[in-house]
């Protein structure tokens, strides 16, 4: 935001011909640019023109002048214009004043306005402040987004090893369904989704597209089984599955286990 500032005159409002208001459009430059400098000049001593002379300095903190222009406007009532002050491109970073003096004949004492501004390089057209600032508020936006993404993942991959429920499936074969659906589970850690494609390929085996739940099957549950591990090795490779099985502890019917035990046996022959 702008900032005006009325220039301080050395001698009373009353003695004054010539009364000067500067207003500075930008309180931060970079080397080699420009500082624009609005000024308005107003005439109280005649109705005559007034030559009045302004002379133009920048300083840093340790008062040494680094820049200076000069220039001569003929003021009659008022004169308003924009001065563009050209800064050295090797202008070192840091806190500036600018000065403007008004000179004119019969004057006694010059009138001054100072300002300050900073001068401050520049990375990919931005301050290196304002770089800073957005770099790391991007670096905050990217950590977030890869932990949600990484927390997304791990609760997508903890959804699809969650057994599901089949207590709606009559005891007796409801522990071929929970086998058929870990040996999908222990697929779809594996292969992701793509174990998905292979369980629907399979004959006489119907399961859910979307979660891979078994809704029915019309075969032996171990040739589906079978049928399933070999699938997955034939396009995955010959790497074994290591499917651990979600039997219930109340469950421990000696036919059930040595089912399990045998597609085990099974599996090692293939």
């Amino acid at each position: 935001m702008p900032n005006q500032i009325l220039a301080q005159p050395l001698e009373s409002l009353d003695n004054q011909k010539i009364q000067a208001n500067t207003l500075i459009m930008t309180s931060k430059v970079a080397p080699g640019e420009i500082l624009p400098v609005s000024v308005k000049l107003m005439n109280f001593g005649q109705t005559e023109k007034v030559d009045v002379i302004i002379v133009y300095k920048v300083v840093n903190e340790n008062n040494q002048q680094v820049v200076e222009e000069r220039e001569t406007v003929a003021v009659e009532t008022t004169a308003s214009f924009i001065k563009n002050i050209f800064l050295p491109k090797n202008i070192s970073p840091g806190l500036y004043v600018a000065r403007s003096s008004i000179f004119y004949l019969d004057q006694k004492t010059p009138t001054v306005a100072s300002f300050q501004f900073t001068v401050e390089k520049k990375v990919l057209g931005f301050f290196l402040t304002d770089f800073i600032l957005y770099l790391f508020i991007v670096l905050i936006l990217i950590i977030m987004m890869v932990l949600l993404s990484r927390l997304l993942i791990k609760k997508n991959r903890h959804s699809r090893l969650n057994p599901h429920d089949y207590s709606d499936i009559s005891e007796e074969i409801r522990v071929f369904y929970e086998l058929i659906s870990d040996v999908i589970m222990e697929m779809r850690y594996h292969a992701g989704d793509r174990a998905l494609k292979i369980a629907l390929e399979i004959k006489d085996l119907n399961i859910d597209k979307k979660t891979g739940k078994v809704l029915a099957f019309n075969n032996d549950p171990g040739k589906i089984i079978a049928d399933l591990i070999k699938q997955y090795q034939k396009q995955f490779g010959k790497k074994k599955i290591n499917f651990v099985l979600s039997l219930p502890k109340n469950q421990d019917n000696a036919i059930k286990i040595n089912f399990v035990k045998d597609l085990l046996k099974d599996q090692r022959q293939w």
